[in-house]
């Protein structure tokens, strides 16, 4: 692609020769005479100066240290991650049906989707257009996909959910399963009793869903995944959880049900949070961030111990052990004092 048609697509300004031709992205340490590279910060300054790369992505803050071709954004991560997509276009496979994929006959697929082998789409599911299923899906019945949407293969979207409009859920993620609510039958002894999850999942429209991540339907209402939300892989939510619009979840977290998370937050990876909380929007959770009570004011969050080597966090554990011992001591003296 000719860097003039690359800026004007990116409606990024443009210093330098327009014929250049740049074929592929690589990090600014790397890339050469047919590549795009991207800086962020002043930290990559010196790469700047010495780059050999055909054009580079930079902030107005540092094109001056560009010492070739350069395009300016005031965001270039934001810029990088347009361009990569024009730069290695995703290939789709052609529309049609494969022949052991399974089409009950009261669903109803857009012609222009195509389904992979072995797939299998339910009664009066609803396939819309442009959508790719691959090898092996499950779409339940009366299940919904929207518009432009991709289903990696293995993926299962249980009966009644809805999947938004150009979506990508990744390979081995399970929207609706049964959440896990169960009531402990002490009288009959019967032990725990299954409550029967009677709601749907309802996925809004540009949701990114990562491998092997697990959305439980409402138990009564539903759990709601909002707009432009994007979930890494190997996420746990549970029934009746709601996340609001441009919320990003790193993987290994856990959502406990009923919790409600506001819009524009990011949480950190393996972070815990405990059900029936409500977290407002903006709020920052650091990784390994265990949450047990709501979150009123927007803000950073953190409560995971930072890494030490093991002499001294054993050291750390020990002086935390004698806290509430401590805590008692100091009570002790201001009560010796005001005597």
């Amino acid at each position: 692609m000719k860097l003039s048609e690359l800026a004007n697509t990116l409606e990024l300004e443009l210093h330098g020769d327009p014929s250049v031709r740049v074929d592929k992205i690589q990090p600014i340490s790397r890339a050469t005479k047919n590549d795009l590279s991207f800086i962020v910060s002043a930290r990559y300054k010196k790469d700047l100066i010495q780059s050999s790369a055909a054009a580079v992505i930079v902030p107005p803050s540092l094109a001056e240290f560009a010492s070739g071709n350069y395009l300016i954004s005031t965001n270039p991560y934001a810029s990088y991650a347009k361009a990569s997509w024009l730069l290695s276009p995703e290939t789709l496979p052609a529309p049609g049906i494969a022949e052991s994929a399974f089409i009950d006959a009261s669903a109803k697929v857009d012609p222009s989707t195509s389904i992979g082998a072995q797939a299998s789409i339910g009664a009066n599911a609803f396939i819309d257009a442009d959508v790719v299923i691959g090898e092996n899906c499950v779409v339940g019945a009366n299940a919904r996909i929207g518009r432009g949407s991709r289903l990696f293969a293995n993926v299962t979207v249980y009966h009644d959910c809805i999947l938004g409009a150009q979506c990508r859920v990744q390979s081995g993620a399970v929207i609706g399963a049964e959440g896990f609510g169960y009531a402990f039958d002490n009288v009959s002894g019967d032990g725990w009793q299954a409550i029967h999850q009677t709601g749907r999942v309802v996925v809004g429209n540009k949701v990114h869903i990562g491998a092997n991540t697990t959305i439980d339907r409402g138990a009564i209402d539903d759990t709601v995944i909002s707009d432009g939300v994007i979930l890494d892989n190997q996420i746990q939510i549970a029934h009746n959880v709601q996340i609001g619009e441009n919320t990003a979840i790193a993987g290994c977290v856990g959502i406990a049900g009923s919790t409600k998370i506001g819009a524009n937050c990011q949480i950190g990876g393996a972070c815990n949070i405990v059900g029936h909380l409500t977290i407002v929007d903006g709020v920052i959770l650091n990784a390994t961030s265990y949450v047990s009570q709501s979150i009123n004011e927007s803000g950073r969050y953190g409560s995971g111990m930072p890494l030490q080597s093991n002499t001294e966090w054993k050291r750390s554990f020990v002086v935390l052990s004698k806290l509430t011992d401590l805590l008692k001591r100091v009570r002790a003296l201001e009560r010796s004092k005001q005597s």
